[in-house]
């Protein structure tokens, strides 16, 4: 199949001398081989087809996205509209600093105000801040208890186990105030693996939020429902940024500074961000891999919004650009594998490629057998076919000028750390997408394996898959707040965890990668397209 898709030659020998190796920073020479054999080409192979549908986004819609750079009349100047939003953004985020270091600040509203702060999309903005802030106050902040309110207890632990404190447990007790359950049932995701009462929490909660008063409030409610269906710790950052300012609009008593500052700050990344889909999407096309290879997934926009979900800060646009090329071609790598290729093409294919085609070559050998391994081989496979790990591999050199010795060994030997978002890329892909695929043939798949080994049904499968999903999100919050045992800076563990929040995102009502259905577009266009009404001043 390389042979023909790619133009290459019966026997090819390719040697490129290269300075420095991604995982060992010598020199070295790659010599890359692939003998095609005596395949005869000609011979008529029956390839399947999955039946994707076709981009969802023109091409020409992306390039045409407007630019705030009209210039307007202001504070007797001529300034571009962009520049004006930025200077009154520096404006409003020292409004907002002072306020974060006001010594009379009670301890309880420092910490709603680093929450909104969060929840609004802003907290890149005041990082520094916020930890300079938490640090001065950790006394009071820290002894924030029960006495004051069950909300006060559980936020100042969600947010302190944020940024970094391994604060100890809390004492649950059965509380009727909706907002103290809904603050404890949010900080539950924030636990650690050993930390069985905040596992209790989870469940006390989950169990009497579910049941609420018809009676209660709207506001708390909608809150409740949104918390039910999937928890802010496990939502994508911009697109909670975009829900968390509309619902901040609704809220009484909100902070009009806060929430204009918010509102800018969406649009202004937006803006930065639909300037690089338009470069990508020049790229894509110049690439002419859609054209060409016409039974692979068109997906440039949803690879995209992959990186925007991995890393969003303006600092990382490099490297938005860089996953989405990684993304787009994986995309497209995996369909040769899954759906077009001869077995014998994929092997010859694979030789002349790395470590991801292997895995995938697995997939296609366990398919062309029919073949069903055990869950631990399935999943010691799968989690690296996700195709996470390659985007993380990545997402380091792009993001990190000067990479640490540690670090580039614990990218090599597969750092226990990588594992933990990509089995969660992997099992949210199989539980939202087994159906179907099991239905076109395929039969290794986490669900059908875990079954075929243990004999339990469908449902206690897919209750498996979610508790090692939960398992992975523990292992990763004690990483992210005290394993100082990680050889992993700090952007790029955030990027890790963001990699998992994008994969629950996508793969949350089905498989929007594969087949975008109306809601999928509509989150791509609150991210990406559509800005957000100015507040009139």
């Amino acid at each position: 199949m390389a042979l023909h898709l790619f133009n290459i030659p019966k026997q090819f020998s390719l040697t490129q001398n290269v300075s420095r190796h991604p995982l060992h920073g010598t020199c070295m020479k790659q010599r890359i081989k692939c003998l095609a054999g005596n395949q005869d080409l000609s011979q008529t192979i029956e390839r399947r087809s999955a039946n994707y549908q076709p981009a969802a986004w023109s091409y020409d819609l992306l390039e045409s996205l407007k630019k705030d750079n009209r210039e307007e009349i202001f504070d007797g100047g001529v300034k571009t509209l962009e520049k004006m939003y930025e200077d009154r953004a520096k404006k409003l985020e020292e409004e907002v600093k002072c306020r974060m270091y006001d010594d009379n600040i009670e301890p309880l509203a420092l910490l709603e105000l680093v929450d909104d702060i969060q929840n609004l999309g802003l907290g890149y903005r005041f990082e520094k801040d916020i930890k300079r802030s938490l640090q001065r106050r950790i006394l009071e902040v820290s002894n924030v208890t029960f006495e004051k309110s069950l909300h006060a207890a559980a936020l100042s632990f969600r947010i302190l186990r944020q940024h970094g404190y391994e604060n100890g447990n809390f004492q649950a007790e059965l509380c009727k105030d909706v907002k103290g359950m809904l603050s404890l049932y949010e900080a539950s995701y924030h636990a650690f693996e050993e930390e069985n009462l905040l596992q209790e929490a989870k469940a006390f909660t989950r169990t009497h939020l579910k049941n609420l008063d018809a009676n209660i409030d709207k506001s708390i409610q909608e809150l409740v429902n949104h918390a039910m269906e999937l928890p802010s710790h496990h939502r994508m950052l911009r697109l909670e940024a975009r829900w968390r300012i509309e619902e901040y609009k609704r809220r009484e008593g909100a902070d009009d500074v806060l929430l204009e500052l918010a509102i800018l700050d969406f649009n202004m990344v937006q803006s930065s961000l639909q300037r690089e889909l338009q470069d990508m999407s020049r790229w894509w096309r110049r690439m002419g891999i859609a054209n060409k290879l016409q039974f692979a997934r068109d997906r440039l926009m949803e690879s995209f919004f992959w990186a925007v979900g991995m890393v969003f800060e303006p600092e990382y646009s490099n490297c938005r650009k860089g996953l989405t090329k990684v993304a787009a071609l994986i995309t497209t790598l995996d369909d040769i594998y899954d759906i077009y290729g001869s077995l014998d093409e994929l092997e010859q294919f694979t030789d002349a490629w790395a470590v991801l085609c292997k895995v995938f070559l697995q997939e296609a050998k366990w398919f062309s057998t029919k073949f069903t391994p055990t869950f631990e081989e399935y999943l010691d496979n799968g989690w690296r076919s996700a195709s996470g790990l390659v985007l993380l591999v990545h997402a380091c050199f792009l993001m990190s000028k000067n990479i640490t010795k540690e670090a580039l060994e614990g990218l090599e030997k597969e750092h226990d750390f990588l594992r933990c978002p990509n089995i969660i890329f992997r099992l949210s892909n199989d539980l939202a997408s087994w159906k179907a695929e099991i239905e076109g043939g395929e039969s290794a798949k986490s669900i059908s394996c875990y079954m075929n080994q243990t004999g339990l049904s469908e449902d206690r499968a897919r209750e498996h898959m979610n508790i090692l999903i939960d398992e992975s999100w523990k292992k990763m919050n004690k990483v992210r707040a005290v394993d100082s045992s990680s050889p992993f800076e700090k952007p790029f563990v955030e990027t890790a965890i963001n990699l998992a929040r994008i994969a629950q995102c996508t793969y949350q009502y089905g498989d929007s990668h594969s087949a975008p259905d109306d809601r999928s577009k509509k989150r791509v266009l609150s991210v990406i397209v559509e800005p957000i009404p100015l507040m009139e001043r």
